[in-house]
């Protein structure tokens, strides 16, 4: 779409995915708004998963972007990432997984390293293996 082209002053879609994924400590790729605007039930686990952590819109280093109505976009995550399953994370430059993978770390425990690896704290830091962590059913 026009306005993210104009916001990243025209570059092609594959270099501008490349830098947000690089200037950004944690990218999620999503079809819609995550709180209001999910096009896709998957996206309510990932989206979860991040909430149980403290990740939200707001944190510095943390970007939603979203691929609805942009199949060009969308084909150009796909291709960078390899997986054809949305949403998707990437930390630290690094393509985590789809929302299958990413709520299984968060139902296991690796979640909390991953965020810390790219510069981000989890809220859950120590819950694990207390039998504490909320899980998330998929």
């Amino acid at each position: 779409s026009s306005g993210i082209n104009a916001e990243y002053g025209g570059t092609d879609r594959l270099e501008l995915v490349k830098e947000m994924i690089n200037d950004f400590k944690l990218v999620y790729i999503v079809q819609g708004d995550p709180l209001t605007d999910l096009r896709h039930p998957t996206g309510f686990y990932l989206t979860e998963s991040l909430k149980y952590h403290g990740i939200a819109r707001g944190i510095e280093g943390y970007m939603v972007l979203n691929i609805a109505d942009d199949e060009e976009l969308e084909d150009t995550c796909i291709e960078l990432s390899e997986c054809t399953w949305m949403p998707q994370l990437w930390a630290g430059g690094k393509f985590v997984g789809d929302w299958r993978t990413v709520t299984d770390m968060h139902n296991d425990g690796p979640m909390v390293q991953m965020l810390e690896g790219c510069g981000l704290s989890s809220k859950l830091k120590g819950c694990y293996y207390d039998g504490k962590s909320p899980l998330v059913k998929h």
